[in-house]
């Protein structure tokens, strides 16, 4: 399994706030490797809660960032079921779907200067893309070939910065940790 630990200093371009899965890279790897663009730019299997977030996450953002995540509970979540979206992206679709919107909206709040998408969409859907730009045919196959390793368990444990450098590549930047409920 992939170690999502590494820290990454350099010049960046945008920046995101995500939940990584690595439970689930042994069940969308290939499929993302030849379907999902991100994957050969690094991008780990995860649940965006914002994009784009702060080009530059200073030491005051992650001061910020890290009171965010210690004020939010750690859960446990599943991918039970294969989706799409128009324009052939086919994801994982988390449960429950209303504690990963939660953390969206708190993260917003924190940050209003960086809205879901760009504003693009006013209730951003979770999901772990899979495939991105697919035809139909190639949709069908990688929801059948999802379908049998569901439901895949993880546990949302911590929030993570993905930062883009100058290339366009992406690499894990830091981590804060989710409160630990009692």
């Amino acid at each position: 399994m992939a170690d999502w630990t590494v820290i990454y200093r350099g010049p960046m371009t945008r920046s995101a706030l995500v939940v990584l899965v690595p439970v689930a890279e042994p069940f969308v790897e290939m499929l993302r490797r030849r379907h999902d663009p991100m994957f050969g730019r690094g991008v780990p299997a995860h649940v965006t809660v914002l994009h784009p977030f702060r080009p530059v996450v200073d030491e005051a953002t992650a001061a910020a960032v890290e009171r965010l995540a210690r004020s939010l509970d750690a859960f446990t979540a599943m991918f039970a079921r294969v989706g799409q979206f128009p324009g052939s992206v086919v994801f994982l679709e988390p449960e429950p779907v209303h504690r990963f919107k939660d953390l969206t909206a708190v993260t917003v709040e924190a940050f209003p200067d960086c809205p879901p998408y760009g504003g693009a969409f006013t209730d951003p859907h979770p999901h772990l893309t899979v495939g991105n730009r697919v035809d139909e045919p190639t949709a069908e196959y990688i929801e059948t070939t999802l379908r049998p390793s569901l439901p895949i368990d993880f546990r949302v444990d911590r929030l993570t910065l993905l930062v883009e450098d100058d290339d366009g590549q992406w690499t894990v930047d830091r981590s804060w940790p989710l409160r630990v409920p009692c």
